[in-house]
């Protein structure tokens, strides 16, 4: 299992990184930038789709990593390992398509939300069944998806950010198909690892391509998932979401400060931690350090109730100071708070 996962890995990251190098001309030819707007934290128009090589590498890796698995295992939990990886892929797919589709057209906001609903009811459906859940918990489960899938696609905002991000999360989910075990999850997951570990030295120091929506929703579609399967299959809650916490804790912290600042907390902005960070003058790989950090943390920590099986309350609390800390990292370094103008807060 080891070595296919291994093979996994590496397959996803060199196919991610010739993906890549093949997929930048185009785009450029193509006109598909990101040209720089008020809230962007980068002057110069770049490529956006570099999810599409991403979803590709993540995709043709997945099914060589299964294949090596079931050929050195058999056709042990086979079924189990198969539902697994249909509806990860499925997901992942789905959201890819939908995020190109934004790239390409920018869809309405409605239009675009209604079709995360729909497929995050049709993964929390397929969820629900492959588990031996509720069906009716398949509306949370949508509701939930579309939330963190818009985080994701928040939080993608400087170089190497969602990434690293990502290869961490991937990683984590692995850790937690081994030791619960989960099969198949891990067979999924390795493979994402590798493919955004192949995208990073086209977007970590200076970005040569942007994942633009097609990988920001792929990835948070892929994390509703993984996320969605361990607490159905019993999971402990703060395992289940570890690595999640920082994007969820940052969107929502900026989100609760906006509106206690009176400020509009629906107009276009870059008041996340991570955007202040980047405008006081750190650079940017620096930032997607700390994001990966504080993931890498949060996971570590959940390690302990993962490995007991059980929420612990000392795991929990360790895990909300790494997050406080990290919203007030910017007030730490001295940056300038936007958000005092209104209620004096900082």
């Amino acid at each position: 299992m080891i070595r296919a996962l291994v093979l996994g890995l590496c397959a996803a990251a060199v196919l991610s990184a010739l993906f890549c190098a093949v997929l930048i001309p185009l785009l450029r030819r193509a006109q598909i930038v990101d040209v720089p707007v008020d809230r962007s934290l980068h002057s110069v128009p770049v490529p956006r789709g570099g999810g599409i090589a991403v979803t590709l590498a993540s995709v043709l890796a997945v099914v060589v990593a299964p294949a090596a698995a079931w050929t050195q295992g058999g056709f042990a939990n086979f079924w189990e390992r198969f539902a697994v990886v249909a509806i990860g892929l499925a997901t992942i797919l789905a959201f890819a398509v939908l995020g190109a589709l934004e790239d390409l057209y920018s869809l309405p906001s409605l239009v675009r939300f209604q079709a995360q609903l729909g497929i995050g009811l049709l993964m929390g459906i397929a969820v629900c069944l492959k588990a031996g859940a509720p069906l009716w918990l398949a509306l949370g489960i949508a509701a939930c998806t579309a939330a963190l899938v818009n985080v994701t696609n928040f939080m993608d905002g400087a170089n190497g950010l969602t990434a690293g991000h990502g290869v961490v999360t991937a990683i984590w989910f692995a850790v937690v198909s081994l030791t619960v075990p989960l099969p198949g999850l891990g067979l999924l997951m390795v493979p994402v690892a590798g493919a955004c570990l192949g995208f990073l030295p086209f977007n970590a120091l200076k970005a040569r391509v942007f994942l633009g929506d097609t990988g920001s929703y792929a990835l948070g579609g892929a994390w509703s998932f993984c996320a969605s399967l361990c607490l159905l299959e019993g999971v402990p809650a703060n395992a289940a979401v570890a690595p999640l916490l920082v994007l969820v804790v940052d969107t929502g912290y900026t989100l609760w400060m906006r509106v206690r600042a009176g400020q509009r907390w629906y107009e276009p902005h870059k008041l996340h931690v991570y955007q202040r960070l980047v405008t006081s003058g750190w650079p940017h790989w620096g930032v997607a350090l700390l994001v990966s950090l504080v993931a890498g943390l949060c996971s570590a920590v959940a390690f302990w109730d993962l490995r007991d099986g059980e929420l612990s309350l000392l795991p929990v609390a360790l895990m909300a100071v790494v997050l406080l800390v990290y919203g007030r990292v910017p007030a730490m370094i001295g940056a300038p708070s936007p958000f005092h103008k209104a209620r004096g807060l900082r």
